[in-house]
């Protein structure tokens, strides 16, 4: 999957030491459900999960939801979880989301509006 180049990995859950290294050089970005990994028991637990270790990498994650119907949870609330589980800031809560702007699949005008708008959000910080 990896040799693909895809624009971005969903999960990443079920790597091998291998994986992570050639996912880490090829800085595909990450999509990372922490409810749904957890409520599939992909991950043992959330002080498991791979997010520490790619976030810690500098690693493009983006945080996503699964299926609200499913798993109850909002995306916003995803950002909660991962503020409390691994200890982020606001400054780095902000950082998060607005990173994840240059890995949404929509055109350029799309995401020049969203910075524009992170960057009056970061003159008011």
């Amino acid at each position: 999957m990896l040799d693909f180049l895809p624009e971005r990995i969903g999960h990443a859950c079920f790597f091998e030491e291998e994986h992570w290294r050639k996912l880490k050089s090829s800085k595909i970005p990450v999509e990372l459900c922490l409810t749904s990994n957890i409520r599939t028991l992909s991950v043992p637990s959330i002080d498991a999960h791979h997010f520490v270790d790619l976030y810690n990498a500098k690693h493009h994650v983006v945080l996503c939801t699964d299926d609200f119907g499913v798993f109850s949870t909002s995306l916003s609330n995803e950002y909660k979880i991962a503020a409390f589980s691994f200890g982020l800031g606001r400054k780095e809560m902000f950082e998060l989301s607005k990173n994840a702007v240059e890995f949404i699949f929509a055109d350029n005008m799309v995401k020049e509006d969203l910075r524009n708008i992170f960057s009056l959000v970061a003159k008011n910080l």
